[in-house]
């Protein structure tokens, strides 16, 4: 079960409210002398003063009522399980040879079924047969997001839907806090121990290469050191462009700092433009506000970096990342900007797995997933019963205080 507005089940805590009253009304009242005193028989309708509590089936209705007012608030939403016949299955499968390997039985039945699977990556690419690839490729967190929406969008309607994610056990998948599954989801992992990753590296003017040594430090120099694996492709060649959005000239000073500190000690060659250039593809924005969709000047890849709250990415799919006032205050910019080029080039691929509680807290369904094992009719009668507790409950509450002067 889960709680639209969670917050509110702190209004539980007014339970106490009833039991103070309970208390203060066993107080014993003071006579009141009157003229007409001397024919009335005395009587105390008031209980003696202690802490033993009277009337108490009338004080648990009451503390019932405060607690399902609570409950009420917080909007609850049941989760009734389904079974695996009346869902939609979809499969994700991340490329990698011993995962396939692993899986192909279970993943050849689905395509028997008429399951569809599909291969992670940022065009989600539905699989026809299942082959074991050449070659691993390395998953990065916001990839695998993506691809999760776009196969949720594509098959929405058919409804019910359930997703079957085929995953290599990676310590690269914990970069991101969460990966929100828009549907329910099982998930399938292994740790792959038969391969060491080959190491990306980039490559900018006068042959420079920088990448991550065996040490986990980033460095430079003009040639790779011979006892490392690195990849046959370059991941990135040449300049990296960056775009400066902002009107504040401290801001834009502060970053052409940061970005010069690299240059100095990496050799890292930046092309800055502070205007948008469509003809370009920026791999680093920067901006203090919502960006245009600009066809050509961003995509999936882009890295987003706001100066402020707002969340800059043209599309709400691509990860905005925020510069802490921390980190532009105490000097920490050049360092901060290097730990995301290393992430976004994934210039160190972790072979270090995640715990099981470390796998199963990353990844979180989201609202819509959760609620999904309810129909619209359950949604609709579960808030009229509890109304329907309450309003019985309240009357029984007044009859009885009505009844016995409490």
């Amino acid at each position: 079960m889960q709680f639209l507005h969670p917050l509110m089940l702190w209004g539980a805590l007014a339970v106490g409210i009833p039991i103070a009253l309970h208390f203060w009304h066993q107080k014993k009242g003071k006579p009141v002398h009157w003229a007409a005193t001397q024919w009335l028989t005395e009587k105390d309708l008031q209980p003696a003063k202690g802490i033993r509590l009277d009337n108490i089936f009338l004080l648990i209705i009451r503390c019932l009522l405060v607690l399902l007012l609570a409950f009420l608030l917080a909007k609850p939403i049941l989760h009734w399980p389904k079974s695996d016949a009346e869902y939609q299955k979809i499969h994700l499968v991340q490329e990698n040879t011993l995962l396939l390997n692993n899986y192909k039985f279970e993943l050849e039945e689905a395509l028997k079924k008429g399951e569809k699977v599909y291969q992670i990556g940022n065009e989600a690419e539905p699989m026809e047969t299942i082959s074991t690839p050449s070659s691993s490729v390395a998953l990065h967190p916001l990839t695998l997001q993506t691809c999760l929406n776009k196969v949720y969008e594509r098959n929405r309607e058919k409804g019910n839907l359930k997703f079957e994610l085929y995953l290599v056990n990676s310590q690269a998948l914990g970069q991101v806090s969460n990966i929100i599954v828009p549907a329910p989801f099982a998930l399938h992992s292994l740790i792959d121990t038969t391969q060491k990753p080959l190491r990306p590296y980039l490559e900018f003017s006068d042959r420079h290469k920088v990448y991550v040594n065996v040490t986990n430090q980033l460095t430079s120099g003009t040639a790779l050191p011979l006892h490392q694996k690195f990849e046959p492709q370059l991941v990135h060649s040449g300049a990296i462009n960056v775009l400066f959005v902002t009107k504040l000239k401290a801001d834009r000073q502060l970053l052409n700092a940061g970005l010069k500190a690299l240059t100095e000690v990496y050799k890292i060659d930046f092309s800055i433009d502070e205007a948008i250039n469509p003809e370009k593809h920026y791999d680093w924005v920067f901006s203090d506000r919502q960006l245009p969709a600009v066809a050509n000047a961003f995509s999936a890849k882009t890295l987003f970096m706001a100066l402020n709250e707002n969340d800059i990415s043209p599309n709400p799919e691509w990860q905005t990342l925020r510069l802490d006032d921390e980190v532009r205050t105490n000097g920490q910019l050049p360092e901060w900007l290097g730990q995301q080029l290393v992430r976004q080039f994934q210039l160190n691929p972790w072979q270090k797995p995640l715990s099981n509680r470390q796998l199963t807290a990353l990844f979180q369904p989201s609202v819509s997933a959760e609620s999904s094992g309810v129909s619209g009719a359950d949604k609709a009668q579960l808030p009229k019963v509890l109304f329907l507790v309450f309003i019985l409950l309240l009357g029984i509450e007044r009859w009885l205080a009505i009844r016995k002067n409490a």
